[in-house]
């Protein structure tokens, strides 16, 4: 792995990607994470897909290259989503079953979302391979990417809810205590307090009960309290 030096644009990228948010409703990461990544990692083509175990895609977001227009057929990539780091040169199996472009080096992140689905960010190159600095780059980042793509706001959340309290709520869903919240996020008794009480704030409620009796509310009731809150978050 090579020792990366950050350039003041790429470092402003990262701060960028660090700093964003998973956009409400929304399971594709928001076009200022895509922007900042190809900042950090150039490319001819981007895209990410959010796939169910059945292989009926949820979502998909694609920055399409000049070279391939989008009502080209033949410029559509079909075939599994992996998980995990996968450079195709290296993997050639996995890119024969994505059916990759000749000439095409390509980049693939894949993370599982909840149990039954898949999310891929994919990047593309046209007569030239990522080198060892970009991959390394792409590993740096892709922890960041994974946030964005599992960690969504329950849909009856007001937006302005923070993602930290959004994971004290779903460890008030399981019906964790102040001590124990505060241990598992490494926070103090207080911190937790304090996120308590903007969520209460934000949410009209004055305690845990009025705040999961909102969660309740959530628009998929066949979901227990504890799963429904673990899906978004």
């Amino acid at each position: 792995m090579v020792d990366l030096v950050l350039r003041p644009a790429e470092q402003a990228a990262l701060a960028l990607l660090v700093a964003t948010e998973p956009v409400p409703g929304d399971p594709m990461p928001p076009a200022a994470a895509f922007d900042a990544l190809l900042t950090l990692v150039p490319a001819d083509g981007l895209g990410a897909a959010l796939v169910e175990h059945t292989g009926r895609v949820v979502a998909e977001r694609v920055f399409l290259p000049d070279w391939a227009p989008r009502d080209d057929p033949e410029a559509a990539e079909d075939g599994p989503l992996y998980v995990g780091f996968v450079h195709w040169p290296e993997q050639p199996l996995a890119a024969a079953a994505c059916e990759a472009l000749a000439g095409v080096d390509g980049v693939a992140l894949g993370f599982r979302v909840g149990g039954d689905r898949v999310a891929q960010i994919y990047l593309d190159r046209r007569y030239r391979r990522f080198s060892e600095r970009d991959l390394t780059m792409l590993r740096l980042v892709a922890p960041l990417l994974q946030r964005l793509l599992r960690e969504r706001p329950t849909p009856r959340l007001p937006a302005t809810v923070t993602v930290q309290e959004r994971r004290v709520l779903n460890h008030v869903a399981a019906g964790a205590s102040n001590a124990e919240i505060a241990a598992a996020l490494f926070v103090a008794p207080s911190t937790v307090r304090k996120h308590l009480e903007h969520v209460y704030a934000k949410l009209g409620v004055h305690g845990r009960l009025e705040a999961l009796a909102v969660l309740r509310g959530c628009d998929e009731p066949d979901l227990d309290l504890q799963e429904r809150v673990a899906r978004y978050a």
